[in-house]
């Protein structure tokens, strides 16, 4: 069989070499070929039938006449289902649930540090300022008495809600499928027709869902006007699940709290984006995933998941090509 590796968009996602020694390690009865530059993309794709990548083109699809499986060791598809991949059999799969715990981690350190005004505290700490006065104006109540929304329950919003819970937030929950068994720690779920109730009784709100065509500017101008004054969002997510204009203005004018965000429409993040001089606003960039070595369970997943394809198996984390997730 032969199986491209094309993960390389440098400087952050590209599949350490060591990785790719160890698929070609694994797979001695199969041809792993490693193609990162459009030439060895374009010699490459012919003659695949597995394809692990981030990004395909309907031109390079085209050319790629065996491939009967694409698969992204990241959870976000977009960039794999132009609309000739949409059309076809071939299968596409992602490594949802893969970095879950790391991202819900660090959605509650994304979460504490803005309640807490650590943004504030570190500028302190660098001008070597007594800042308590200043932090002691902190709104909102303790955990013990705060109310977490958590858009999507997937492997990811499940942990954050367990999270929430445990430290003893009541946590409450949208998702598409409103009927499906509420998760651990989670007293009450609703559809996406009730997010602007459950928007209007939340503390904090943590966006855990895909950016689909229904998902694209979830929170607007109209979503922060029905939030509470103090509430704090945080999107491990997707960027553009969030209007960016409507969100600076909601925190600039003091309607909203604050926010923590580890993804943007535009990344990297543009230097002149007003988030960035946002007192309140504590933004990571896009590394949430990050906790130890992040490819080796990425390509592990892969090597497991290649074994049920071999086997005619039905495959972890199949993508709904229509839905985009």
């Amino acid at each position: 069989m032969r199986i491209v590796v094309s993960v390389h968009d440098p400087p952050v996602w590209t599949l350490p070499a060591r990785e790719v020694t160890r698929l070609q390690a694994s797979l001695p009865e199969d041809e792993v070929v490693d193609a990162r530059t459009p030439e060895e993309r374009r010699a490459a794709f012919p003659e695949a039938e597995v394809l692990v990548a981030f990004r395909i083109g309907a031109d390079e699809f085209a050319s790629a006449r065996r491939l009967r499986w694409i698969h992204t060791t990241a959870v976000g598809v977009n960039g794999l289902l132009p609309r000739p991949v949409v059309e076809s059999p071939v299968l596409v799969t992602n490594t949802r649930g893969v970095h879950a715990a790391a991202i819900a981690e660090h959605a509650v350190a994304l979460m504490l540090a803005v309640r807490r005004r650590f943004p504030q505290a570190a500028v302190g700490q660098a001008g070597r300022r007594w800042l308590q006065a200043e932090l002691m104006q902190a709104e909102g109540p303790p955990l013990s008495a705060s109310c977490l929304l958590v858009v999507g329950l997937g492997e990811i919003g499940s942990r954050v809600a367990a999270l929430g819970a445990g430290l003893g937030m009541r946590v409450i929950a949208v998702r598409r499928r409103a009927d499906a068994p509420m998760p651990p720690g989670v007293s009450a779920v609703a559809g996406p027709e009730r997010l602007h109730e459950f928007l209007g009784q939340a503390d904090v709100v943590v966006l855990a869902v895909p950016q689909t065509d229904e998902t694209r500017a979830l929170l607007g101008p109209d979503e922060f006007d029905v939030m509470r004054q103090h509430a704090v969002l945080v999107n491990v997510a997707r960027g553009g699940l969030v209007d960016d204009a409507a969100l600076e203005q909601a925190i600039r004018t003091g309607r909203l709290g604050g926010a923590g965000l580890d993804a943007f429409a535009r990344e990297p993040l543009p230097p002149d984006s007003p988030l960035w001089r946002l007192p309140n606003v504590v933004i990571t960039p896009h590394s949430a995933a990050f906790a130890g070595d992040y490819w080796a369970p990425a390509v592990d997943f892969f090597l497991r998941n290649l074994e049920r394809f071999r086997r005619g198996e039905p495959l972890m984390n199949l993508v709904d090509k229509v839905h985009r997730y």
